[in-house]
């Protein structure tokens, strides 16, 4: 009996874990209609955006959000710590950011986020102030994530560990 248990936990520690709770269109959606009706949701919001979306009754979005925010944060990290990648985002931010999965429309704003110098951002492209069209609601929530004082105070944390 001891022999099968074994193999039987073995075969478990092979197991893939589970994918990251990745946010949806619907949960952006019903994330954007609390943000835009409810005042002392967007203050908790700035303050912590996942306790926020657990305080208000949505807990798979809060774990969206945190994964966002670990996303964010393990690229600052990246900036910070990569020297030859860090060279590469000053040289061609858009392409560098776009192949790290960052929208185009939040690219700026992570930039600004990370205290880049002025010459890398004048190296991205000139921005329409009224677009025609909206913005995807992920670079939406990515903008709102950047502009959140919690998040922003998280990229510039020193890595967890050091």
């Amino acid at each position: 009996m001891r022999a099968k248990r074994i193999f039987i936990d073995d075969e478990l520690s092979y197991a893939a874990a589970p994918a990251p709770r990745l946010l949806t269109n619907g949960d952006l959606a019903r994330l954007q209609r609390t943000f835009e009706t409810d005042p002392m949701f967007r203050r908790r919001f700035d303050a912590d955006p996942v306790a926020a979306a657990e305080e208000a009754g949505m807990p798979d979005v809060a774990a969206g959000l945190e994964q966002e925010i670990r996303e964010l944060v393990a690229l600052a990290e990246r900036v910070a710590y990569d020297d030859a990648f860090r060279i590469n985002l000053e040289s061609h931010p858009v392409a560098v950011l776009n192949a790290a999965g960052m929208p185009e429309a939040a690219a700026e704003q992570l930039l600004k986020a990370l205290d880049v110098p002025d010459e890398v951002l004048a190296r991205m492209p000139e921005v329409v102030a009224h677009r025609h069209q909206e913005l995807p609601l992920r670079a939406h929530w990515l903008l709102l994530l950047l502009g959140s004082t919690a998040v922003t105070e998280r990229m510039h944390a020193p890595p967890r560990g050091t």
